[in-house]
């Protein structure tokens, strides 16, 4: 008897507690989505998190910390059941790219695949229900892509809906920063600044590495740019030197910092990519 008291005031105090953290959540758009994860439920979070963002627009800095928290305890997304791979491609990636440098500017997305078993429509609309891709995945077993073209706008954030043939799929997206990660600074010696972005630690962390490509923008050679991810007691922006030596044959030179996450089993990439300048020893 003594024992069944017991639970009866555990549950009640647990029953207390519960109420007592909600009541300090603010009744706003996020209400539902902060509940969700304050009770350990983070895949319902995001099915909260995307219905939020479908409903009205809400800025960024009120929602970027807690999908990158839902993403953390997901193992970098890949636990969220949806999408849930059905009918989806193998390899597919959707990469939101900012374009910077002499050459190059603007902004462009990007749809690839690796396995195609059918032909299939892909559509991808914007936060605004605008359509940036609308174009087919052949059925083929090798790597395929499909682009926007260039676009003169930033990458809204928000949800992102995108069609596969009779699926439908929301993805939550950053968008692109205004700061950019990578910047050209110095005359004549001309150096890098480069600023990592933070990813949840579930995910790999921030990339950068250079990019030599010929007169035809064909891959010759892709190598790391040694920088560590910002942190609190870490300088930032890291400068690094432009490199010397140049593949045979390469007529363009990139700095590219790049980082990734899942939304089940679909990889979402947020790439920039800088053009640079090739030295004048090098320059034929």
């Amino acid at each position: 008897m003594c024992g069944y008291r017991l639970l009866v005031i555990v549950c009640m105090l647990l029953s207390v507690n519960v109420r007592a953290e909600q009541a300090w959540i603010p009744k706003t758009p996020m209400q539902e989505t902060y509940q969700a994860l304050l009770a350990d439920r983070p895949t319902v979070a995001w099915q909260e998190l995307i219905f939020a963002l479908s409903q009205q627009p809400i800025p960024t800095e009120h929602w970027a910390k807690i999908k990158h928290a839902i993403i953390n305890q997901t193992d970098c997304g890949q636990q969220l059941t949806e999408p849930n791979g059905k009918d989806i491609p193998q390899g597919l990636t959707v990469s939101f790219v900012r374009r910077a440098g002499a050459s190059s500017l603007g902004y462009e997305i990007k749809l690839s695949a690796e396995h195609v078993s059918r032909s299939t429509l892909v559509t991808l609309t914007d936060p605004k229900g605008q359509t940036v891709i609308s174009e087919i995945l052949g059925a083929q077993t090798g790597f395929q892509e499909l682009e926007s073209g260039q676009l003169f706008t930033q990458v809204d954030p928000g949800v992102y809906e995108l069609r596969l043939g009779g699926q439908h799929y929301s993805l939550i997206v950053y968008g692109l920063p205004r700061r950019p990660w990578v910047k050209l600074i110095g005359h004549p010696d001309q150096q890098l600044t480069v600023d990592l972005p933070n990813t949840p630690t579930s995910c790999a962390p921030a990339a950068a590495y250079w990019l030599c490509v010929d007169d035809a923008y064909r891959w010759i050679e892709q190598t790391p740019i040694y920088v560590t991810s910002s942190e609190e007691n870490t300088p930032s922006p890291m400068k690094v030197s432009l490199p010397v030596k140049r593949p045979a044959k390469s007529e363009h030179l990139s700095a590219i910092v790049t980082h990734f996450e899942y939304q089940g089993a679909i990889k979402v990439n947020y790439v920039e990519r800088l053009a640079l300048p090739l030295p004048e020893a090098h320059k034929k």
